[in-house]
């Protein structure tokens, strides 16, 4: 008895220092590849592609706090973004990024983004943007599906008027 009882013990503690369930390292790539998605529709103007991955009944907010409900409400509003050459003018890189499982079929995934070149509507340069996106993740069916993301700005204080 003791035995079974060490290695149980033994078991979760390692699963506990783990912090991750035997699947969620493959989990974790499909995940990732959804990001990816996201991001390769922006750099090739697909808002198809960018917007594939939502669940039907998703939520979406975008930095300006314009909000839109379902994955092909969120890829029309990407398609009229995706038209105006000031917003796609410049360049994203994903600066940091952490996956998080809560259960083994949901994850929460939080991933900075560095930003330079977009421009204003008048065409003046914005600076260097830094945003973040918080999306919550839930598979069903065995595949992955983004049900929340909210995206985020922190802007410089001086240029509260972008």
């Amino acid at each position: 008895m003791r035995i079974t009882t060490a290695t149980l013990i033994l078991a979760v503690l390692c699963s506990v220092a783990l912090g991750q369930n035997p699947t969620s390292k493959s989990d974790q790539k499909l995940i990732e590849q959804i990001i990816e998605n996201w991001n390769r529709g922006w750099q090739t103007v697909d808002a198809k592609l960018a917007a594939q991955d939502y669940s039907e009944n998703a939520d979406w907010t975008n930095a300006f706090g314009i909000r839109k409900k379902g994955r092909y409400e969120i890829e029309r509003f990407l398609t009229q973004v995706f038209s105006q050459s000031f917003v796609m003018a410049g360049e994203s890189k994903n600066v940091q990024q952490s996956v998080r499982f809560i259960k083994p079929d949901i994850a929460v995934v939080t991933t900075r983004v560095e930003r330079a070149g977009q421009q204003t509507s008048s065409g003046e340069v914005l600076g260097s943007r830094q945003t973040s996106h918080l999306r919550v993740f839930v598979k069903s069916g065995g595949s992955w599906k983004i049900v929340s993301h909210l995206i985020s700005d922190a802007r410089d204080p001086e240029r509260r008027d972008n």
